[in-house]
């Protein structure tokens, strides 16, 4: 009893230290416990039990396979001794799975993890509820699962660890010691579930759960014989988040948490090339998003040591191998060194070669091994790479189960091998197998999103390229429209989502040009609806009001509001800016922010399903149909520009019209927009037109097709004139003549249309003005609800007028002070008018101003963010109004705004499709119609545009909003009098004035 109190006390020891020294001291001390203990005695199985403890120990950081051996058949004497009943029964037989499922994670012997499984599980059964030791037994059992499910990839499998590990965690006290490190445990089996199935939730589960226990590892000293496999399963979590969300926080946290675990665990010990491998997997996942070369290196060198360090026949040999495999191709991408690329090969091989049939894991490295030969062949160009590629491509995904979260990723390259293959054969039934991927990758109904979304676009392009018939890119590009509100998911920021959709092109209007080759117009003009503007259709959606289902359903409607009303807050976040004390408590906290974000975007998914299911709430925020959308041009034509490099048309609404009118732009080109869009963009730049100023725009000599009446006057040849005369329009001379809208798409969207004409040689009929009054739309939506909120209005609640003549950081702008004069003369004392003038224009009065009046006129400075659109802003007297608080707002009398301020109408040209700018900010925020600027103004010029448009808005005996754009018609054909139309100076101070909405 001595001898086996005395090795229970080294054992303890060599706990706490990780001195190998004490356990050959425990493992001597308990071998002379059970050697001078006699056969039937009472405390032989004990002794045996220590035995096998201790010796489990030691194999833990050393892997002698012999100490293994030895664990389990001294715990299986000490369970076979133990009578049924007996107290200590249940913690022999944990003693017994554990070293057998320790041996299986050497061996990869099924029958190992099977025999662990079944002792775990009776340590469980046997074990009474309430027992102080029921957690231990119940998180060893899900351990036991959980490396099950590495092995055979079985959902049940990590369905059950996780429902094991949830009771130990719930049975352990907060407090207990040993509570980090079941909450460890359960977030690694979320983990390992979140790999296979792609939910972000476990993955959010797993972080929680190991984010919980944080704290407690920081806590835990250096020297503590577990930190390093907490901060192994730590860095494991943030890295498979990084996989799924890009976010490149993630990674650095996996890469600071694994390089702590290769820090603390020593030389020789067991783990240390698990530890090294991860590292490694941290490092190569952070040159995806850095591009660093420096961070393959580090994962070559990390992958190979874990290599070295790993002997043969050991389970997780062909894992390691596998991911140098990997370091080395992407080290091959960057450099192309055929070095790399036949390192990759080999090592990828030999992980296939040692993995047995039925391993999880062995699609994964058949896909790698692909991914190798795809490398090489496009190197070499040898027919007999992509065909090994395709072999292992092939396998790869006939191995996978469908469901499996990367089953769309191994299809993808299949299809991609199968394209390379048609390169160099031209042999058509390759690019037949390529579809016939790509589409079964895009229709998986799980796996990343954006996988899947670049997967329908290949599939689309191939349709479109080869087939004669258009139908399987039209149906291709159905699930590009499905899949594009999942990459643009409502669960990220706002600024994220934008970050997403720049990267994508301009696939609505390529869809659209697909759809009018077809002779599908009505489709085509829906795809141009759905696909533009997304993030703000989406707040307007969550904006929709619950009335009409609170009717049927008022705790659904109650949901709605709850949920859409935090959804926008979420959106909006900045996590930069969050004030916490601690590091520590700030990264909580952000990642909590994070998680209920998403959760509350998975909500709103179930609440509108839940409202989709009530008769009549069948299409409840579904993308509008044509019949729908008509209604947009119930005050006028509206004018949908589709530009493309297949080909560029106008698709034309009209009033009392159910169908699409159908105009083709035969002598307009993609490549003509980009021209003018760079002209005017020179144009621009040497005149120095940069913000709202004193001074005057400078002359600087240009090239006659590079002038400002070129660009003007192959708008009117190319676009407007064929769209007038299809819509029969005649010179009007009527001082109130017809409406139009024009919603244009790619360069279009930053050329001015409504000023497009001949100037040369000025005759009626020659330009724009002549025939219609222009407004622009960034969708068909944005008019029918600005047009469905004014009907809503109440009474004329006022003007807020605000003027900063001398903004601090900001050149003086005197004549804001002007146009207050002028609007206030309007107005006389028929209509209220509330003025913020300098430091009284503060961005919380401004926002107060907009809360509580109809109109709003801002006589300010803006700025164009270029690499944050959400940050474009007013600048005020205290600061920034920004964009990103505009559209978080609800004005509740909104109704018009007069945007006098430079490139109110400018958005972000990476995101032309987006309509990020400041005038449709407030469209989103409730404002029906919007004055706005193109390009920066004069200060001279604000004052003469304003001074005419209120003295029409304000000559009624109420305001009317709805004269805005017949306003502005005139009060530009004034200043445009007063300045001529002979030379670029001139075209620069009338042209640039727009209005927006309805």
């Amino acid at each position: 009893m001595y001898l086996s109190n005395l090795g229970n006390s080294f054992l303890c020891r060599f706990e706490r230290s990780g001195d190998l020294i004490d356990v050959d001291k425990a493992i001597s001390a308990h071998e002379q416990a059970v050697h001078l203990t006699l056969d039937g005695h009472a405390n032989k199985p004990n002794c045996l039990n220590n035995l096998g403890s201790s010796l489990l120990c030691r194999f833990e950081h050393s892997g002698d396979l012999i100490d293994i051996d030895k664990a389990i058949s001294t715990c299986e004497q000490a369970v076979h001794l133990t009578p049924d009943g007996h107290a200590d029964k249940p913690g022999r037989l944990s003693n017994l799975g554990s070293s057998f499922l320790r041996r299986f994670e050497c061996s990869g012997d099924l029958i190992d993890v099977d025999k662990a499984i079944s002792a775990h599980k009776q340590a469980v059964h046997i074990t009474p509820d309430g027992h102080a030791d029921k957690p231990m037994y119940l998180s060893n059992h899900g351990n036991s699962f959980s490396r099950r499910f590495e092995r055979s990839g079985d959902l049940n499998d990590v369905d059950k660890a996780i429902s094991a590990h949830k009771q130990a965690v719930h049975l352990t006290p907060d407090g207990h010691a040993n509570k980090p490190g079941r909450l460890n445990n359960l977030g690694l089996s979320f983990s390992h579930r979140f790999a296979r199935s792609g939910d972000l939730i476990d993955i959010d589960k797993a972080i929680s759960a190991i984010s919980a226990h944080e704290q407690a590892v920081h806590l835990t000293p250096n020297g503590h014989a577990n930190k390093p496999n907490r901060l192994n399963s730590l860095g494991n979590s943030f890295l498979h988040r990084f996989q799924r969300s890009g976010d490149l926080i993630d990674v650095d946290k996996a890469i600071s948490a694994h390089e702590k675990a290769v820090h603390l665990t020593p030389d020789g010990h067991a783990d240390k090339p698990m530890h090294l491998n991860n590292l490694g997997n941290s490092s190569l996942g952070h040159f995806g998003g850095s591009g660093d070369l420096i961070d393959v290196d580090k994962a070559i060198s990390a992958h190979e040591q874990s290599v070295h360090l790993t002997p043969d026949g050991h389970a997780n040999k062909p894992m390691y191998l596998n991911n140098l495999g990997n370091s080395f191709s992407r080290h091959f991408e960057c450099l192309g060194d055929l070095i790399d690329v036949d390192k990759a090969i080999s090592t990828h091989n030999q992980a296939v070669h040692l993995t047995p049939d039925g391993h999880a894991h062995k699609p994964m490295y058949l896909n790698n091994l692909g991914t190798s030969f795809s490398r090489r062949f496009e190197c070499s160009g040898d027919l007999i790479d992509v065909d090994n590629a395709i072999s292992a491509y092939d396998q790869a995904v006939h191995l996978t189960p469908d469901g499996h979260a990367h089953k769309p990723m191994y299809l993808s390259n299949l299809g991609n091998s199968f394209l390379c293959h048609f390169d160099h054969s031209g042999d058509l039934i390759d690019v037949d197998e390529a579809i016939a991927h790509f589409k079964s990758a895009a229709i998986c109904f799980t796996g990343f999103p954006s996988v899947r979304f670049r997967a329908a676009l290949k599939w689309v392009h191939l349709a479109s390229g080869v087939h004669t018939s258009s139908s399987s890119a039209l149906q291709g590009y159905s699930v590009v429209f499905d899949l594009l509100p999942q990459v643009a998911w409502l669960g990220q920021t706002i600024l994220a989502r934008h970050r997403e959709l720049s990267s994508m092109g301009n696939v609505a209007s390529e869809a659209a040009a697909t759809a009018i080759s077809a002779g599908k117009y009505d489709t085509a003009l829906e795809w141009l609806e759905q696909g533009r503007s997304i993030v703000w259709s989406q707040l307007l959606d969550l904006r929709t009001p619950a009335d009409a289902i609170r009717e049927k359903e008022p705790g659904l409607a109650d949901d709605l509001v709850r949920v859409s009303q935090a959804l926008e807050h979420a959106g909006s976040r900045d996590a930069g800016t969050q004030n916490i004390s601690s590091q520590s408590n700030q990264d909580l906290s952000m990642e909590q922010v994070a998680q209920g974000h998403r959760r509350l975007a998975e909500e709103w998914e179930r609440l509108v399903e839940r409202a989709r299911a009530i008769p009549g709430f069948e299409d409840f925020l579904r993308p509008k149909k044509l019949g729908q959308l008509c209604s947009a041009a119930n005050a006028g034509p509206v004018v949908v520009v589709n530009v493309h490099k297949q080909r560029c048309d106008a698709l034309v609404l009209i009033p009392g019209l159910d169908e699409v009118m159908h105009i083709p732009l035969h002598d307009f080109s993609y490549e003509k927009g980009q021209e003018l869009h760079q002209s005017l963009n020179r144009l621009l730049s040497n005149a120095g037109v940069r913000v709202r100023d004193l001074r005057g725009s400078r002359l600087v000599a240009t090239r006659k097709d590079g002038s400002f009446q070129h660009v003007l006057l192959i708008l009117w040849s190319c676009i407007v004139k064929p769209v007038l005369d299809g819509l029969a329009f005649s010179v009007s001379d009527s001082a109130d003549p017809p409406r139009i809208w024009w919603c244009a798409t790619g360069p279009l969207a930053f050329l001015p249309i409504h000023a497009a004409g001949i100037y040369d040689k000025r005759a009626p009929g020659d330009n724009i003005s002549d025939y219609v009054v222009s407004s622009y739309t960034p969708t068909l939506n944005a008019i029918i609800n600005a047009t469905q909120s004014r009907e809503l209005l109440q009474k004329f609640q006022g003007l807020l007028v605000v003027s900063q003549p001398n903004t601090p950081e900001q050149s003086p702008l005197p004549n804001t002070t002007v146009e207050m004069t002028h609007i206030k003369q309007h107005a006389l004392d028929k209509f209220v008018v509330y003025p913020l003038e300098g430091s009284v224009a503060s961005v919380k009065s401004v926002i107060e101003g907009m809360e509580s009046h109809s109109w709003v006129h801002l006589a300010c400075h803006a700025v164009q963010n270029r690499v944050e659109p959400t940050k474009s802003a007013f600048c005020l007297h205290d600061g920034h109004l920004e964009l990103s608080t505009i559209i978080t707002k609800q004005f509740p009398h909104a109704d018009f705004a007069f945007l006098s301020a430079c490139q109110t109408a400018t958005g972000d040209e990476k995101l032309s499709e987006e309509a990020v700018h400041l005038a449709a900010g407030l469209l989103l925020a409730g404002y029906c119609g919007v004055i706005a600027t193109m390009w920066s103004i004069k200060d001279e010029d604000a004052p003469v545009i304003a001074d005419c448009v209120y003295s029409e808005l304000f000559s009624d005996a109420e305001p009317d909003s709805t004269k805005a754009a017949l306003a502005l018609h005139h009060a530009v054909k004034r200043l445009r009098e007063m300045k001529g139309d002979k030379g670029d100076l001139a075209f620069l101070s009338w042209v640039p004035f727009i209005h927006v909405g309805a």
